[in-house]
């Protein structure tokens, strides 16, 4: 995953917090989440690096729940329908780094771990979401969007 310290990692999505930040890109946040971002790096329970691993240890285990518009993009956008998705899925999760979360735009309660990186399980560059629902005894990994950006924020390289 990544050859990044913990504490690198975070620097690196504060830093990414404070860009988005003066691009307007909190706009739609109460005051208090906009204060958590600029402040961990991420909004949430769980910081990305963790909320990765949870994922894929719920998807190895079956427990991760792929929602109908998940496996819809990956039909449209990849091609892979069935158990495809979900071999695809355990790699995707594989090659998704830490340093490659970009806080929601859209805000939902929980909120997503949006992720934008080039792909190479799927050859492009993607928009990789999922959510982690339920409560911190029994978090319920939910699987949500994985398609080409709509849309990027050019970010300046550091």
């Amino acid at each position: 995953m990544s050859a990044l310290s913990g504490k690198d990692i975070r620097e690196r999505w504060i830093a990414n917090a404070d860009r988005l930040d003066k691009r307007g890109h909190f706009a739609n946040y109460s005051s208090k989440q906009r204060d958590e971002v600029l402040r961990k790096g991420y909004l949430g329970r769980y910081p990305p690096d963790q909320a990765i691993k949870m994922a894929k240890l719920q998807a190895e285990q079956g427990y991760g729940h792929r929602t109908p518009k998940f496996n819809d993009e990956m039909r449209e956008h990849f091609s892979l329908v069935g158990a495809e998705v979900g071999d695809k899925l355990l790699k995707i999760l594989d090659e998704t780094s830490p340093e490659s979360y970009e806080p929601p735009f859209k805000l939902n309660e929980p909120p997503g771990c949006p992720f934008i990186f080039r792909s190479s399980v799927l050859g492009r560059e993607v928009f990789f979401k999922f959510q982690i629902a339920g409560t911190a005894r029994k978090p319920q990994v939910l699987f949500w969007s994985c398609h080409p950006p709509l849309y990027r924020i050019k970010r300046e390289e550091s």
